[in-house]
């Protein structure tokens, strides 16, 4: 259901054939971020058009505002490859490329104007199927159905190509022996290593794993193995091949069975080769299609050799699978020109190794080769954000207070802004807090102790709470994993919940500190509910209906990088 403001911002776009953030948020006298998170809602529901500065009419491109936004980083390049992005920055860049009529190649994933460059993700994800069915029925004689844990990321057509195909792979050869449960763990191993335990918790008969890309398997087996479930009960299966990493456990003694490799390779060569013969005006069709290959324990030295330095493929063996015959007639140039591909993740294997491949090749053809990572612009902005919180929440820090600081990014970003109190005594959990504060001379700084745990670089358990059972602060600054009007304030780990409760109970004054992608949102553990906070601080990216229902709460809403309106 579409607010009023929601409603007369549709009207105002279609009418006018466009609006800027700025001329809606001067409108309806909200800030520049609410219009923002307004405008994104409204494209997921397919009523309007975002563009780098407003919205126009759903289905008008780009219109005049589009026009005048200017990206440096595609002003000199002459091709642009694209991976699956799915944002603002990449949607600048697609309308942009397709303007300027140079090359465009959409790697992994169709893209509208682009040359789709990758697989047949269906039929790749169909082979894996019909093989894991058949190596099921292998090593079950006696009847056992298939439990088949599908771990897909639902957010991009290529790896929804892939699942589909798997399973109805291997539904041709199982068929009634078989129960599929389908999990969007998003791509990345960490989502991927806490949604697949949960899902084993709740169904342990799973006996079949099957991952959309190699992190997804990898963290999939891992929760398995972590578990302590029988290595031998399960097989693993995926697309992608990225790297060495899933090379190595093929070849191992662990659950993997078998993948279909994409050759990373094999799709550089093919992606440079495309846009020298789009340069020179030659048709290539509007696909070029990568090769793909069923790799086991048992094959995977026909595609790939040992080396020192890893796993190298061998071309020969993928020039045979599924290469045009243009590939090979390729000539350096004799003026350089330049190939922008643009990634969402640079730490990703496959993106790694891909950019590297590619950048080989363009350099033997006098081509300049750019990466550009679109993660790192959405993180430092985050990251910017995290430290305008930090900042504000320091101002509330009085000479003589007594202070509790939580673990977090937030009240880490606290500590560069306190340094100059005077009489100022901090107890914190957090191992960086402290480090960021042990040389200060003016402060009394306590560490709770406890239980370490390294990964969020926090003390808990029963060492820290004998302390805070012992304490009185005037003020406690807590990071909520999680913050919704329904299930209150949240946290990621048990241990951490139990350690904010009490925190809760020893403070006089409860401070929140929540950046806008937390909001309405719901960590793993329950902390408090919303009426133990005082003060919540939080960035602008907050909507007004959120701002309002934290209000009429009782809580104080302080709104970080917020610039006020004047007359």
């Amino acid at each position: 259901m579409l607010s009023d403001r929601e409603k007369e911002i549709v009207n105002l776009v279609n009418s006018g054939g466009g609006s800027a953030v700025r001329q809606l948020a001067e409108y309806f006298d909200v800030t520049e971020a609410t219009i923002r998170r307004d405008l994104r809602k409204l494209e997921n529901l397919q009523l309007l058009e975002r563009t780098h500065g407003g919205a126009v009419p759903a289905g008008a491109g780009l219109g005049l505002l589009q026009q005048q936004v200017e990206d440096s980083t595609m002003g000199a390049t002459d091709a642009l490859i694209l991976a699956p992005v799915q944002n603002n920055a990449s949607h600048t860049l697609r309308e942009r490329t397709l303007r300027k009529n140079i090359p465009f190649l959409a790697e992994s994933c169709p893209q509208d104007g682009a040359i789709y460059l990758g697989p047949d993700n269906y039929e790749a994800g169909y082979l894996l199927g019909q093989w894991t069915g058949e190596q099921f029925l292998r090593a079950r004689v006696d009847g056992t159905p298939a439990y088949v844990l599908d771990i897909t990321q639902n957010k991009f057509p290529n790896t929804r190509e892939r699942s589909r195909g798997f399973k109805d792979g291997i539904r041709a050869v199982l068929d009634n022996r078989l129960h599929i449960e389908s999990i969007d763990g998003g791509g990345l191993y960490s989502n991927v290593y806490q949604v697949v335990a949960d899902a084993l918790r709740l169904h342990p008969e799973i006996n079949i794993m099957f991952g959309i890309n190699d992190d997804s398997i990898l963290a999939g087996m891992q929760a398995y193995l972590d578990l302590n479930r029988n290595p031998d009960q399960l097989i693993a299966v995926n697309v992608g091949v990225e790297g060495d990493t899933v090379i190595r456990a093929l070849t191992a003694e662990n659950p993997l069975a078998a993948c279909v490799g994409l050759f990373p390779d094999a799709v550089a060569r093919l992606a440079i080769a495309a846009i020298v013969h789009l340069w020179n005006g030659e048709e290539i069709g509007d696909a070029v299609m990568t090769p793909y290959a069923l790799l086991t324990a048992d094959n995977v030295n026909e595609y790939y050799r040992e080396t020192r330095d890893g796993w190298a493929a061998i071309p020969e063996a993928w020039t045979r699978l599924r290469t045009p015959a243009w590939v090979a007639d390729v000539s350096p140039l004799a003026e350089a020109r330049e190939v922008s591909f643009v990634i969402l993740y640079r730490t990703h294997e496959w993106y790694q190794n891909l950019a590297r491949a590619m950048a080989r090749y363009a350099a033997d053809l006098n081509i300049r080769f750019t990466v550009r990572d679109l993660a790192a612009d959405l993180n430092n902005e985050i990251r910017e954000l995290r430290r305008l919180i930090g900042k504000m929440a320091a101002s509330l820090i009085q000479d003589g207070d007594t202070v509790l600081l939580d673990t977090g990014i937030p009240t880490s970003n606290i500590t560069q802004f306190i340094q100059d109190r005077q009489n100022l005594t901090v107890i914190t959990n957090s191992l960086d807090v402290f480090q960021r504060l042990h040389r200060s001379e003016n402060l009394k700084l306590i560490l709770t102790g406890g239980e370490y745990d390294p990964e969020s670089g926090s003390f808990t358990g029963r060492g820290a709470h004998l302390l805070l059972n012992e304490i009185r602060v005037d003020k406690a600054f807590l990071v909520a994993g999680g913050i919704s009007t329904d299930f209150g304030i949240s946290s990621v780990t048990m241990a951490e919940a139990e350690l904010r409760r009490t925190m809760i109970r020893a403070a006089r004054e409860i401070i929140v500190l929540a950046d806008h992608t937390v909001l309405d949102s719901e960590s793993n553990y329950h902390v408090a509910t919303l009426d133990s906070a005082d003060i919540l601080v939080t960035d602008s990216g907050i909507w007004a209906s959120q701002r309002l229902a934290f209000s009429q709460m009782g809580i104080e809403v302080l709104v970080a990088g917020e610039v006020e309106d004047h007359d």
